[in-house]
């Protein structure tokens, strides 16, 4: 897990700057896909890129292919970047669905060039993730991730058609959750693994690590954007409430509400939607009811499910590091 190349970014969590080499050769790839002779597409990009954040998904692409062969090989740098760039063109289309301005402190593209070139953008993105994994050898990631996409687009439709439902379950929520965020995170472990040649069994179980992880991830997300710290998190909080989309603490609140107060809790959700004042009444019954302690628990459990999927794979610093990445998860927004 040697050093060098070329720059990645600052905020590298501590947790992966073990595979700080890896990342830099994904980025080397990311950038050969994304090469374009057009001066405003290209700039386009460029801004894209700044999305990308801590690049957990290809992170785990690299640590899946240690896993099984103890380094990466071109075609894991290939496809952990094809995985960065299929999520990437979901934030895109993301921020034009739900009006957002800013993204990790920078401006949306689609605040910069509007909707429709922003929408046009994303689709860029898409085809050229399509096109890089078809050039593959093994065209495994061509066809398994064009399945993979269309269970995360069917997770953020299923998501944008609840909004406003405050009979949504459980069931339901970690429906649109394992779309929208776990299945992406398994496709990263089972692409890495792959193209390093692993077992099916190894895969297998990469696979649900990846899933537990991304529930972890996506249950902790939706806690932290109702009550966490707007400074540590890095981004506004109560865009959910904002936005109609209804997650797990409030699920667990309006359930354990007796029916005598079932009509005015929903009504006190629905205004957090419009109202600091109620928002912060929400949150403080959220936290003062168990809720919030509930979701925490919800997400411990994911977390412990993805560490116990890692019992078969082959022990290591690559399986070492996976499970503290479960632990990092709890511990704070990645």
């Amino acid at each position: 897990m040697a050093t060098g190349g070329a720059p990645v970014h600052s905020d590298l969590p501590d947790v992966l700057e073990p595979l700080r080499g890896d990342l830099e050769a994904v980025g080397r790839a990311y950038a050969r896909i994304l090469e374009s002779r057009a001066p405003h597409v290209a700039e386009m990009v460029a801004h894209a890129a700044r999305f990308t954040g801590k690049r957990l998904r290809p992170a785990l692409a690299c640590l899946a292919a240690r896993v099984v062969r103890g380094d990466i090989v071109p075609d894991v740098a290939t496809v952990a970047a094809i995985v960065e760039l299929i999520h990437t063109a979901t934030l895109v289309h993301d921020d034009v669905l739900d009006g957002a301005m800013v993204r990790r402190r920078v401006a949306t593209l689609n605040a910069l060039w509007g909707d429709d070139t922003a929408v046009l953008l994303g689709d860029v993105l898409f085809s050229r993730a399509y096109l890089a994994a078809a050039r593959l050898d093994d065209r495994f990631a061509s066809v398994y991730l064009s399945e993979v996409v269309g269970e995360v687009l069917e997770g953020e439709i299923r998501q944008n058609r609840e909004r406003h439902n405050l009979d949504l379950d459980e069931t339901a929520y970690r429906s649109v959750i394992r779309g929208k965020t776990a299945a992406l995170y398994e496709a990263a472990l089972v692409v890495g693994a792959h193209y390093a040649g692993g077992d099916r069994e190894t895969v297998r179980a990469l696979a649900a690590y990846g899933h537990h992880l991304g529930m972890a991830f996506q249950i902790v997300d939706d806690r932290l954007d109702l009550a966490g710290d707007e400074a540590t998190v890095g981004k506004s909080l109560g865009v959910d409430l904002r936005e109609g989309k209804v997650t797990l603490p409030v699920i667990v609140w309006l359930r354990s509400r007796p029916s005598s107060e079932r009509s005015e809790a929903r009504a006190l959700v629905e205004a957090a939607g419009r109202d600091d004042a109620a928002q912060e009444r929400l949150v403080r019954h959220l936290r003062a009811d168990g809720a919030l302690a509930a979701a925490d628990t919800a997400a411990r459990d994911e977390a412990e499910a993805a560490q116990k999927a890692l019992e078969s794979v082959p022990a290591g610093a690559a399986r070492d590091l996976l499970r503290l990445l479960a632990e990092y998860v709890i511990r704070r927004s990645l």
